[in-house]
């Protein structure tokens, strides 16, 4: 209820950190399932953990539990007391950087070619805002002209436009196989606030990896003390004829070197490592098209949303080798079980910060 003298703004912080402490413990539970799956992962000593890690961390006041760094360290063979646990990457870091309240707007698929102009974005034929059609240049529509504008399509992609992520969701829609029913179904089922999109065709030498998917750069940014830093990179792949090249759905997520060459392994959702991708492909020999072209993009992108310093993107790179912006997210995961400490040599820096100065500084 809000009463005479309630702060808007503490209201905004509230409901914000509400959502941030929700994701924490979702991805406690996670955790510990993985910590299972994974046979208890690099399970180093406690004598060894109470040594590198405690002391570390004791110095802004946490205590973090042992298992988030066997399931980081399982590759390293070493403690690390730099990596961030997921439950305090939720909790505290992304609220501290990045204004929540904000979010489901900003990152609304229908608005995006809108708020970040000068980038490819994927070809929009129809979408709801707010229970409202319109066609691909923004005019609004009937639901029967936004059917017919479908049914002239021989590919299609259907997403939630709001709060969507790794796949949830997304729905397929091809013409040699379906039809007016099944559009008219897609109406149905997500009701408000959905895309209706034009098939990305990606770059050769991505569709050589698994040409059912459209295979993306995850990449994230943080925005600190009035620099651009790339915190992590890599390809994610779908596998086995999947039309979803999420981990989550089954696929693969291989980090990305600076040169832009993919490392030698990849790491599965069931943290199963691999050289070579279902395909055959060794990993080492997959080089990204345009990667130096997609993180200057995604730089550029990131100066154009002042609220928020941390951001994930996903890039395709279409067939002329142009980075087509897919979508970004402002309360991405961490990429650390392939990629390493999150901020690496900020590390030190960024704990600092949110918890002993707490001086926030663009």
């Amino acid at each position: 209820m809000i009463t005479k003298g309630t702060r808007l703004d503490s209201l905004d912080s509230f409901y914000s950190t509400c959502y941030a402490v929700r994701k924490a413990v979702r991805t406690t539970k996670i955790a510990k399932k993985r910590i299972r799956l994974i046979n208890g992962g690099y399970n180093g000593s406690m004598q060894e953990f109470r040594k590198v890690v405690v002391p570390y961390w004791k110095k802004f006041g946490v205590n973090p539990k042992k298992y988030w760094y066997d399931i980081y360290c399982e590759s390293d063979g070493k403690y690390d007391p730099r990596y961030i646990p997921d439950s305090i990457w939720s909790r505290k870091i992304l609220p501290y950087y990045n204004d929540l309240i904000f979010r489901k707007a900003y990152t609304d698929k229908g608005a995006l070619e809108r708020m970040l102009p000068g980038v490819a974005h994927p070809e929009t034929v129809v979408k709801n805002s707010g229970g409202y059609y319109m066609d691909g240049d923004n005019n609004l529509i009937t639901r029967e002209e936004a059917l017919a504008l479908c049914l002239k399509e021989d590919r299609l992609i259907f997403k939630p436009a709001i709060f969507s992520g790794g796949g949830g969701g997304i729905q397929f829609y091809e013409s040699d196989s379906m039809g007016e029913e099944d559009i008219l179904k897609y109406f149905d089922l997500f009701r408000v606030n959905f895309v209706a999109q034009r098939i990305v065709k990606q770059h050769p030498d991505l569709a050589r990896i698994n040409d059912t998917s459209l295979n993306t750069i995850r990449v994230m940014t943080f925005h600190f003390k009035g620099e651009f830093h790339l915190l992590s990179a890599q390809l994610r792949m779908g596998t086995n004829n999947s039309k979803i090249d999420n981990v989550t759905s089954g696929g693969c997520s291989c980090p990305i070197k600076p040169d832009g060459w993919l490392q030698e392994k990849s790491v599965t959702r069931k943290s199963e490592w691999s050289d070579r991708h279902p395909s055959g492909l060794l990993f080492k020999d997959i080089h990204v098209p345009s990667y130096d072209t997609v993180i200057e993009t995604a730089f550029r992108c990131h100066r154009l949303l002042p609220y928020f310093n941390l951001i994930g993107w996903d890039f395709a790179v279409r067939e002329d080798g142009t980075p087509v912006l897919i979508e970004f997210n402002l309360m991405p995961d961490q990429n650390q079980v392939a990629g390493g400490p999150t901020f690496g040599d900020l590390t030190d820096e960024v704990l600092e910060e949110v918890y002993l100065t707490k001086k926030k500084k663009q």
